[in-house]
């Protein structure tokens, strides 16, 4: 920050420095506040009618502004020849504003916290409401990838379903198939039942249990399964990996998910023969 050295007879009691007066304000004094504050430390104790002068700031007003910053501790009054006079206190004092903004960001930050629990029960009251919303590109396919799996640490939930063509899935994310598996997934700790089809046959087979996963195969010529749809919480992810412009839908509603759930048990239950 800059600092001015003042000199009262430069301003001829009426001129103002404006980059001056700005500085302060980013202290947390409104504009008007800081020309009455400054006018009144160019012009040492004065009355009223100087200062709004002085500041360019109606009687009135100015009036206001000085009982404000007396109660902000920036100014004094006394009483001389039965006439009120204002003086400004040492600059140092604007230390006490910023003092204040800070304890003041922390009690919201407080606030915040003992709030968050609250706000967060809220989503649950529109259960009943499916929540729909939908995704493109590969950053947009990511997000959905990334929110999701942070949804889940949050949530506490243990178990994750999935349907996927695995050589899409691999293609769009590598680092699934560099680790047989969703690294974000096995870092949270939580298991995953999944259906998938490859062209390179039941992969996931001899990794499953290193991997916190069931997993069963279903070939892609009786089962032509495009894409990747994924089971997590309330929450059903419906992901399409190929062409030039990836796409995915997130619906989140109770029902839906328990309905499509009960169809990935269906489908597991017909898999097991693929699976002897």
């Amino acid at each position: 920050m800059l600092i001015y050295k003042i000199d009262p007879a430069a301003y001829n009691g009426v001129t103002m420095n404006d980059q001056l007066i700005s500085q302060v304000e980013e202290l947390g004094l409104s504009n008007k506040e800081a020309r009455v504050y400054i006018a009144n430390l160019m012009l040492g104790a004065a009355g009223v009618q100087q200062i709004a002068d002085t500041s360019g700031i109606k009687r009135v007003t100015t009036y206001v502004i000085l009982e404000s910053l007396v109660n902000l501790g920036l100014v004094s009054q006394t009483i001389k020849a039965k006439k009120t006079l204002f003086n400004a206190e040492s600059p140092e004092n604007l230390r006490r504003l910023l003092e204040k903004r800070e304890q003041s960001i922390q009690e919201q930050k407080s606030q915040l916290d003992y709030l968050l629990p609250q706000l967060k029960s809220l989503k649950t009251l529109a259960k009943d409401i499916p929540s729909v919303r939908s995704f493109d590109g590969e950053e947009g396919i990511r997000t959905i990838h990334k929110l999701y799996f942070t949804e889940l640490k949050d949530s506490g939930i243990k178990m994750a379903y999935g349907i996927s063509n695995n050589d899409h899935v691999h293609a769009f994310f590598p680092e699934i198939a560099a680790n047989s598996g969703n690294p974000a997934r096995l870092a949270l700790g939580i298991k995953s039942k999944f259906l998938y089809t490859s062209s390179k046959g039941p992969i996931y087979r001899d990794t499953d249990k290193d991997k916190n996963r069931e997993s069963r195969f279903v070939p892609y010529d009786k089962y032509p399964i495009e894409g990747d749809i994924s089971i997590k919480g309330d929450n059903v992810i419906i992901l399409s990996l190929v062409g030039r412009k990836p796409s995915g839908i997130v619906v989140q509603n109770q029902e839906f998910a328990r309905t499509m759930l009960s169809l990935f048990n269906l489908a597991w239950e017909s898999a097991e023969p693929y699976n002897l």
